[in-house]
């Protein structure tokens, strides 16, 4: 298999009556899903022109699933838009990509102000009928695509800076499908819940149960309730969440575990799990748990944590939580110092991954690109340590490395401690600017309901863990925001700390 397509087109031929899609009250055949993806393609081919870029802006729907197949089988480029951006932002991607044709939901892209020359489709009111305009186009795969030829354009997350446009191809996707599956084999008779948004990276995992012949059950956004229902009503078997959905599941007034007596894996990413929400899952469900590592530059994920080791890890190797497992066959990893040299299993250094899987170049941004991709090696960010059996611990992302007083703080430790003490539910840590230190450590952090905590307990507690340095100099408490990935939003984090550190100084 070569092109993204060829994954709907293999189970239309092979089983075309098999659930491809449930969506609401419907639920969509692989041969009724192919026949919409070509409907797409015959209107696409008759309004843009090869290697354009096609902007989508839309909750989840199985339109919007149609299009991340049939944009690229058209020989255009797919361009899913973050829908929690300000309209600013979605103005700006879309004119730096230069998009001129948007799909999306009426009260997304009408409120935005762009030049007349963008022709704007509507899910809502328009986009039935400009697919029967060209019902009788011929569609056909371009000619001119190959299997580097770029598929998506996907905006990263920008947690550390602006958003930078990966260039994801027909290759890299299917390679990264490929990583999927050797870390969380799918089965013919699986049922996927997805809820997380369609313009995340996340979004490989739709394509990864559908090259298998599995049914996806689409959420227009994730909601507990939701989740809880479409599991109890469709039999759900595998789905993934981050461990801030997990919670929110088993904190729900009508979670029951008979409700998720059927799934079979819950797969998770963004951010670890603590030894509190494993115990948790363990004891309140049946549902094994799957950790994966990954980052759109990867098309996908690329190690993975499995079942049987979150199992280990309740039992007798509580130190497992610590790791996101083990990379996947196919896939290089190598840990650098600043220099780019190899150090030794055990030390600390920054993750490079160089693989199939691995994208080319960010979108019209060779700086990026040249910096970021160095000889196929993805420098990416992360700071890590292998040890002497393959496991990979993420220490802390590079720029969420605190230097404090010439020392170097991973936030992600002192994050660990923090939500060791009872009664904290998640944390935050993050550097603030500081005339004398350089730095210095401030933490956010979101309580249990009705539990009471004061900050300089919270610091003491800290130093009894660790070298007092690294104990938090401020604490506030508050609900920890996170971007669409369900990731922790630390630039925002900073930001309300540098404001109130700014007024405390008036």
């Amino acid at each position: 298999m070569d092109y993204l397509h060829q994954i709907i087109e293999q189970q239309c031929a092979d089983n075309p009556a098999a659930h491809a899609l449930y969506w609401q009250n419907q639920t969509i055949s692989y041969a009724e899903f192919a026949a919409l993806i070509e409907r797409i393609v015959s209107a696409i081919i008759a309004n843009t022109q090869a290697g354009e870029r096609i902007g989508v802006l839309a909750l989840n729907c199985p339109a919007y699933v149609a299009l991340m197949y049939a944009v690229p089988k058209a020989g255009r480029i797919l361009v899913p838009l973050n829908t929690r951006l300000a309209r600013e932002a979605h103005q700006q991607q879309i004119a730096e990509l230069d998009i001129n044709l948007l799909i999306g939901d009426n009260e997304l892209i009408h409120t935005l102000k762009l030049p007349n020359a963008i022709r704007c489709i509507s899910f809502n009111d328009a986009f039935e009928g400009w697919l029967n305009q060209h019902k009788d186009i011929p569609p056909a795969a371009d000619q001119s695509i190959d299997t580097n030829s770029v598929a998506w354009l996907l905006f990263t997350s920008g947690t550390t800076g602006l958003p930078k446009a990966a260039c994801l191809t027909h290759r890299s996707l299917l390679a990264g499908l490929e990583s999927a599956n050797a870390g969380r084999p799918v089965l013919a008779n699986d049922k996927y819940l997805y809820p997380f948004p369609l313009f995340h990276i996340s979004a490989h995992n739709v394509l990864h149960q559908h090259m298998h012949g599995a049914a996806v059950a689409l959420l227009p956004a994730f909601n507990a309730a939701d989740v809880l229902s479409s599991c109890a009503r469709q039999g759900i078997t595998t789905m993934s969440l981050a461990p801030t959905m997990i919670a929110m599941l088993l904190d729900h007034p009508e979670f029951d575990a008979s409700k998720l007596s059927t799934v079979r894996t819950i797969g998770y990413g963004a951010s670890a799990i603590s030894a509190a929400l494993l115990a948790r899952v363990l004891s309140e469900t049946d549902c094994g748990l799957s950790q994966g590592y990954g980052m759109t530059e990867l098309s996908g994920t690329a190690a993975f944590l499995d079942a049987d080791a979150h199992r280990m890890a309740a039992r007798e190797r509580p130190e497992l939580l610590n790791t996101v497992g083990k990379v996947v066959p196919g896939v290089e990893l190598t840990i650098v110092d600043s220099k780019g040299n190899a150090v030794a299993n055990g030390k600390a250094g920054e993750i490079i991954i160089r693989g199939p899987q691995v994208i080319t170049a960010y979108w019209n941004n060779p700086a990026a690109s040249t910096s970021t991709i160095v000889d196929g090696w993805l420098y990416t960010g992360d700071i890590g340590i292998l040890d002497d059996q393959g496991y990979l611990s993420i220490v802390d992302r590079k720029k969420d490395i605190i230097i404090s007083g010439g020392e170097n703080i991973a936030s992600r430790e002192v994050e660990n401690v923090l939500c060791q003490f009872p009664g904290v539910r998640q944390a935050a840590v993050v550097g603030i600017p500081d005339a004398k230190w350089g730095e210095i450590v401030c933490a956010l952090i979101e309580v249990d309901t009705e539990v009471d905590i004061e900050a300089p307990a919270l610091i003491a507690f800290c130093k009894q863990q660790l070298a007092g340095y690294k104990a938090p100099k401020r604490i506030q408490f508050g609900v920890l925001p996170v971007n669409a990935s369900g990731k922790l939003d630390k630039n925002q984090i900073r930001a309300a700390f540098n404001k109130t550190l700014v007024n405390a100084d008036r």
